[in-house]
């Protein structure tokens, strides 16, 4: 049988540390993987000849890219920064005897999560690391098991003040971290990522009851186009699969409306869509 493994045999741990006596904890159900490492190629042109005359290596950069169904979603609200690093993350192939690949000091790029009506929460992250290695040896690589992902029921939202909402279809946020790698002079590698200004957008879709709803929302104080504003986004662990605890993932108090719009078709329902720039997470 041939050797080239499955998808499905995928599976990501983390750990604070390495060795024989650590047993590292999976992340939770991935959805889709993609480790990435780009070697930062030089293309080296010069007259004389059409091809290169040569390809130089630059700076390592290792990446990976990542869907999935949080399981903990303090996974999402610790790292989500992109300042608070993952020590050592691990890519493992589950049947392939301890195979596979380790990420060290790993910080959040991008990181995207949605709840829609009816679905599961979903994240999807790109991460940089400052070093890629073959897979560590670790005490066991152990299965996942009795994992359940947070639905959209355990999430809370609230634009202005309390009660949180009810009649919205998603929500969907994204940080952008603006991760700049440091290279190491010595051996072209990377000597540290640090993060730069963070930017947080973010859409809102809801369902609204009448006109007036829509118009309050959106052009009448002090959730309008013209004023600041409070967005909250909370995912509950006490009722959910977590740890047990409320994890806030925005609450930002400067958040405006984005390009709002209301387009309707004859087979639509009253439901609008309201883009957001907030100033930070939290």
């Amino acid at each position: 049988m041939s050797a080239i493994f499955g998808g499905f045999e995928q599976i990501i741990y983390t750990s604070n540390t390495v060795g024989a006596g650590v047993t590292p904890t999976p992340v939770g159900i991935t959805t889709r993987l993609n480790p990435i490492l780009d070697p930062g190629n030089i293309s080296i042109r010069g007259t004389g000849r059409r091809g290169l005359y040569d390809i130089l290596l630059g700076m390592r950069q290792p990446q990976f890219t990542m869907d999935i169904l949080p399981t903990d979603i303090d996974f999402i609200g610790d790292y989500q920064d992109g300042q608070t690093e993952i020590p050592y993350l691990h890519y493992v192939n589950s049947t392939g005897g301890g195979t596979g690949l380790t990420f060290t000091n790993v910080v959040f790029n991008r990181v995207s999560v949605e709840a829609r009506h009816n679905e599961a929460i979903t994240a999807t992250i790109e991460a940089w690391a400052d070093g890629l290695t073959d897979l560590e040896t670790m005490a066991s690589w152990p299965a996942i098991t009795a994992v359940t992902p947070y639905r959209w029921l355990h999430s809370a939202l609230i634009i202005v003040a309390a009660p949180a909402e009810t009649a919205w279809w998603s929500w969907r946020y994204e940080v952008n971290n603006n991760l700049q790698s440091l290279g190491n002079v010595a051996n072209g590698a990377i000597r540290d990522v640090k993060a730069r200004h963070r930017e947080v957008t973010g859409l809102i879709v809801k369902d609204l009851a009448s006109f007036a709803e829509w118009l309050a929302l959106m052009v009448v104080d002090p959730a309008s186009e013209a004023g600041k504003f409070n967005i909250t986004i909370t995912v509950d662990g006490n009722t959910g699969p977590g740890t047990g605890t409320v994890v806030t993932l925005i609450n930002q108090d400067d958040c405006r409306w984005g390009r709002l719009e209301a387009p309707v078709g004859p087979e639509d329902l009253q439901a609008k869509r309201f883009p957001f720039l907030a100033t930070d997470l939290t």
